[in-house]
């Protein structure tokens, strides 16, 4: 296995743990403040897993288009990109018809976990990688 997909695979575990994190802290604050607390907490589950799908999402097609040339990655790229707006738009839309359920506000605050564990990866990393030393000693 090539040096750049052990990286990546090692990055999307990494946003995948952020994720978890990001709705496990998500869920602590709305658990505190939300008036429709298990419609807010089932939001946050929604959003956080339709974020962790994305991400894998993501993985994959990058993954398919490092395989193509460079008009057909951009191509293949920005069609992918589409599809994740797409779904993500979908999903809030279903949560705004279905709120009594899964309010929108928890679906977006989890879908956010995306941004949220991207811009956290450097020091989830650096956290990974001190458990992966002291799990191999």
């Amino acid at each position: 296995m090539g040096t750049g997909i052990r990286q990546a695979k090692q990055v999307c575990r990494e946003m995948l743990a952020g994720l978890v994190i990001w709705m496990a802290v998500i869920m602590l604050l709305l658990a505190i403040v939300a008036e429709h607390k298990l419609a807010a907490l089932a939001g946050v589950l929604v959003g956080t897993a339709a974020a962790a799908g994305l991400v894998l999402h993501m993985y994959r097609h990058l993954d398919i288009a490092l395989d193509m040339d460079a008009k057909h990655a951009q191509t293949h790229t920005q069609v992918a990109a589409f599809q994740r707006m797409f779904i993500m738009a979908a999903v809030i839309g279903v949560s705004m018809v279905f709120s009594g359920y899964a309010h929108p506000v928890g679906v977006v605050l989890g879908l956010f976990g995306i941004k949220a564990t991207a811009l956290l990866n450097p020091v989830i990393h650096k956290q990974m990688q001190r458990f992966r030393k002291k799990r191999a000693a």
